[in-house]
């Protein structure tokens, strides 16, 4: 018998970047903001709610590492992602170095990402 999550602690399918394309068109359009440890590319989206993406080098650290930085990015994502000011679309590069990082740090700069105004791209 499989036990699921409750609903309400879940990350909907609807809420993550997943085609090749959508990919593409986010880093092609998309504003790049960075801290210390994190990059981020935002493109304003015309849907209802804001979805993330992840690109994770192996530079970060092994496949163990890599995937747990990634749960943790999406965890951080699922509670916050109400603070960004319009539906965007991330996708998330994390430095080599983000994964030593503790939750509330790497909390610390999701949440100033995702609560980033976007200017006018530089002509």
């Amino acid at each position: 018998m499989a036990v699921h999550p409750p609903v309400g602690y879940r990350l909907p399918r609807r809420t993550r970047i997943r085609a090749r394309s959508d990919y593409q068109l986010v880093f092609s359009r998309g504003f790049r903001r960075s801290t210390e440890h994190l990059r981020a590319v935002i493109h304003p989206n015309r849907g209802q709610w804001s979805r993330i993406g992840m690109a994770v080098s192996r530079k970060v650290g092994n496949a163990v590492v890599r995937n747990r930085l990634k749960r943790r990015l999406r965890e951080i994502f699922r509670i916050h992602r109400e603070q960004s000011p319009e539906s965007r679309d991330f996708i998330f590069i994390p430095r080599p170095g983000c994964a030593s990082l503790s939750f509330d740090d790497l909390r610390g700069e999701v949440v100033t990402l995702i609560s980033m105004q976007l200017g006018e791209r530089p002509s």
